[in-house]
């Protein structure tokens, strides 16, 4: 007689009245002996199914498997359907232990496999014995949700429930699929007719309708489904975890600065706080209750870590999650146990063994997505970047408008060579993404207008899109910076720790023709923060302190550059004095110093000898020598300006653009001049024209060579692509010069792409545009009339429509680029001059543009002015026009009445 709460198995004994009982609590270590009973009292297949149990459930599923193994090989030929539950038995078993993590099982992925195989083929066999056997459906649907298909799955499920509309068990797989295929309402439906069918059952159906109202957004039915899963089995920990897991993401979301922020009233503010903390200490509530419950509960285990890690007890932390490693009865729950044991060692700097960590946790579940993202950390962490790439990429995939990936990959790219175009979309996506949300939450909490840039909070991915744009849009550049500036100053005193910013603010408001008044206040804000951190910090020379020290120069520097705009080339003197005092090395300063004396002071000693001075710092750096070039060749002393620029083709960087289009213009202008000698001979065929004649075709020859080398490396020079159309027109191609010309003052005009040059090799020289120097910033310098490549293409145009005989359009020309010079020239007057009057007159100091630029302007006016008079006069003259005829005379009459020359009145 079986003892009260002990399970007793009676197993007949054969040929007799008599029962064999067998203490289900006792039973032998090796299964072997109870098949060996089994077989000797010739037992029934169903009591190998029972012993099979017993053994499963107390962890014994090898042994299992053995006495399911014996009870098919002793089944009877003539019955088959006997041996039909011990299949689907065995297929069971096979399906859990391949569920089963490595630690617990030591099964690879391919042992893994090899279970799911076996399995399968246990089922095709019961299959073929029965194809009405509901449990065989049962098995072969949990066969695959263990493959992660839910669909497969939810077919088998089906046919269950065909045979049997109120089988539990079949109806509780058919909710789990539905639930994997992310179809939560059918899921919830099926869960509540569990529970009405059976309101006591286990597993509580109540879990699963609780889950479903959570991914449904009823996250207050989802937490009264949990309560009352509570309230009908305390002893259950699975309902305090999930409660747990709602209350955390509860608190998370009103933690969420950007919300709290938008709520805009501080008191309402400090509400939604008191919220949040409220839902965090009922979330660690459920976990301590469910920790008492189930102290070695894997789940449990790896929440309290995952708060451990967010409380700073990174190894408290790591020691909970390895706990859990050791009691995770599925692969699911031992990645997730990995992940947070990664987790704390990358907090403790343990990179490596973190790798490995991220790594297991993969290898587990291979659509961890915070695994991904943490194993691409460690990827960058050991600059192993296309690894890292491939592995952001993954994330991406799954979950595109993840900010963090994208911040990552912008990251990523941004530190490999030529992909920051790549970098910057990355960048972009993020911030078209975070504008998303924004726009989001507006319409959720019925607000209008433009929210996005209170919505985000990260200053660093502007800094960071802002530095990339610096190379290739100084306009974007400024918006970004001006963003992240935003986002610091609604952080009390960040603002001043990076003085950099509004220094960068500054220098880009000059390059994008910002007001002068913006200018100057971005760049006294800048001067402003620097000096109030330095005073801040101790007098120790720390690197944080050389830093900022450089950082003021570096300001000073930009406000020395900002007075040169404006004009005041004494204040900007006096700076760029003080900056070299500072530092002699300073040599930027020194070539600055160099441009004021020669083109605003007109003093070529001074400036030769800063020029001296700087290549004796550093003769390695090309722009000294590249101003020296410049200089001299303003003083008409071609061949020491042809040296210079030669020097720093042999000597310092052959590939330097700026050297190419100077020596191309050195050796146009050659060619120009020996044309000229060859046309003043009185004999064109004599021996002088004739070499002259050669030279000429000589220098233009070599000109092309160096025009052509600056457009290969930079096929948007337009002042080389200038110089190529110049020397076509001085050959005689004139028609091709045109339209070179043209398309030049195009690209000038609109910054589009890489110009198309014609193939044949021919060359022009009316007037040749100095190129800007390089690595000198754009001021006043660039706005020179001898450096408007758009002016000059555009006369050069009009040149070459005079040479093929097109008058018409010629004129036309000549009226666009007198219209320009005329904007230039009041630009360059209102920019030099109104703001300094109303700012700096305090000080004494005169404004404005200097004498030398005004007497050069003045000349290409009268030269403009000469040009289409001179086209108007042909044209009428060809056309017989009076109208035109008096255009001509008017602008004759202007410029002798300019120059002081009486004309008859009719």
């Amino acid at each position: 007689m079986a003892l009260a709460g002990v399970r007793m198995i009676e197993v007949p004994i054969e040929n007799s009245d008599d029962v064999l009982e067998i203490n289900c609590s006792q039973l032998p270590e090796h299964a072997s002996e109870i098949c060996d009973i089994l077989e000797n009292e010739g037992a029934a297949q169903r009591y190998y199914q029972q012993f099979a149990l017993e053994y499963y459930k107390q962890g014994q599923a090898d042994e299992a498997i053995v006495t399911l193994k014996r009870g098919l090989a002793n089944a009877k030929s003539n019955d088959q359907t006997a041996k039909l539950p011990l299949l689907n038995l065995l297929a069971s078993i096979y399906v859990q232990k391949a569920k089963q993590p490595l630690a617990s099982s030591m099964v690879g992925s391919s042992s893994r496999d090899m279970l799911l195989t076996m399995a399968t083929a246990l089922l095709t066999e019961a299959e073929r014995i029965s194809r009405t056997e509901p449990n065989t459906f049962m098995v072969k649907g949990m066969l695959a949700m263990t493959r992660r298909l839910p669909d497969a799955a939810l077919i088998q499920f089906n046919n269950a429930l065909q045979l049997d509309g109120r089988n539990l068990a079949a109806l509780l797989g058919k909710a789990r699929a539905l639930f994997a295929k992310r179809q939560y309402q059918q899921a919830l439906h099926i869960y509540q007719q569990v529970l009405t069918q059976q309101p006591r059952g286990k597993p509580d159906a109540r879990i699963g309708i609780g889950m479903c109202l959570y991914k449904l957004g009823h996250s207050n039915d989802a937490r009264r489904a949990l309560k009352r899963a509570v309230d009908v089995d305390a002893t259950a920990a699975a309902p305090q975890i999930l409660l747990a897991v709602i209350e955390l993401n509860e608190a998370k979301r009103r933690f969420d600065l950007r919300i709290s922020r938008d709520a805009g009233d501080p008191e309402k503010t400090g509400q939604v706080m008191e919220e949040a903390g409220e839902c965090l200490r009922r979330a660690m509530g459920c976990l301590q209750r469910a920790y008492e419950l189930q102290p070695d509960n894997a789940a449990t285990l790896i929440f309290l870590a995952d708060r451990l890690i967010a409380k700073g007890d990174i190894r408290g932390a790591q020691m909970l999650a390895e706990r859990a490693l050791a009691t995770a009865d599925t692969m699911a729950i031992q990645a997730e146990a990995h992940f947070q044991v990664a987790r704390s060692l990358h907090a403790s700097k343990k990179f490596d063994q973190a790798f490995d960590a991220y790594t297991k946790c993969l290898s587990l579940n291979d659509k961890h997505t915070l695994g991904m993202y943490g194993l691409g950390q460690m990827q960058l962490q050991r600059t192993d970047m296309s690894s890292a790439e491939a592995t952001f990429q993954r994330v991406l995939e799954r979950n595109p408008k993840c900010v963090e990936v994208l911040r990552a990959l912008g990251y990523l790219h941004a530190r490999l060579p030529n992909t920051k175009a790549k970098a910057l979309e990355y960048y972009e996506r993020e911030m078209h993404v975070l504008a998303d949300e924004a726009a989001e939450h507006a319409r959720q909490t019925g607000k209008s207008g433009d929210h996005a840039m209170a919505w985000m909070d990260d200053a660093n991915l502007f800094l960071e899109a802002g530095l990339l744009y610096e190379a290739t849009n100084a306009r974007k550049a400024r918006k970004a910076y001006l963003a992240a500036s935003i986002i610091l100053q609604r952080q009390p005193g960040n603002g001043d720790h990076i003085p950099e910013l509004w220094n960068n603010l500054g220098a880009l408001s000059q390059l994008t023709g910002e007001s002068t008044e913006s200018v100057f206040s971005e760049l006294n804000a800048a001067a402003e923060k620097c000096a109030r951190v330095l005073g801040a910090r101790p007098k120790q020379r720390t690197n944080e302190v050389r830093r900022l020290e450089n950082t003021q120069r570096t300001i000073r520097y930009n406000v020395a550059r900002f007075y040169e705009t404006c004009g005041l080339w004494q204040k900007a003197e006096n700076l760029y004095q003080t900056i070299v005092a500072e530092i002699p090395a300073y040599t930027d300063a020194r070539l600055r110093l160099a441009h004021i004396a020669y083109f605003y002071r007109a003093n070529s000693r001074e400036a030769l000898a800063q020029i001296s001075q700087a290549i004796d710092v550093d003769a390695k750096r090309p722009a000294p020598w590249l101003m020296r070039g410049n200089i001299e060749l303003q003083r008409k002393n071609v061949q020491e300006a042809r040296r210079a620029f030669e020097h720093v083709l042999k000597d310092i960087a052959k590939h330097d653009v700026y050297a190419l289009c100077s020596l191309g213009n050195f050796y146009l202008a050659a060619g120009k001049s020996e044309s000229v000698r060859a046309s003043s001979e009185a004999n064109a065929s004599s021996p002088v024209a004739k070499k002259s004649r050669d030279l000429a075709q000589q220098n233009y020859k070599r000109a092309l060579e160096f025009f052509g080398k600056c457009l290969q490396l930079d096929a948007r020079c337009v002042a080389a692509a200038h110089g190529v159309a110049i020397a076509m027109g001085e050959r005689g191609f004139a028609n091709d010069a045109r339209r070179l010309f043209q398309e030049v003052r195009d690209a000038a005009t609109s910054g589009l792409g890489p110009l198309t040059l014609c193939t044949q090799s021919s060359d022009f020289v009316f007037k040749v545009p100095q190129p800007p120097i390089a690595s000198v910033q754009h001021s006043v310098d660039d706005m020179r009339v001898s450096s408007d490549v758009i002016l000059w293409a555009g006369v050069n145009t009009a040149h070459a429509c005079v040479e093929i005989g097109n008058y018409r359009q010629a004129i036309l020309v000549y009226e666009s680029c007198i219209k320009r010079l005329r904007e230039t020239t009041l630009a360059l007057e209102s920019q030099t001059g109104h703001f300094v009057v109303q700012a700096f007159d305090a000080h004494g100091e005169g404004a404005g543009v200097s004498e030398a630029e005004q007497a050069e302007r003045s000349k290409v006016a009268r030269d403009l002015q000469l040009y289409l008079a001179r086209a108007l006069y042909v044209q009428a003259k060809s056309s017989k026009d009076v109208k035109v005829m008096r255009m001509a005379l008017k602008e004759m009459r202007e410029l002798c009445e300019a120059a002081n020359v009486k004309l008859p009145s009719d």
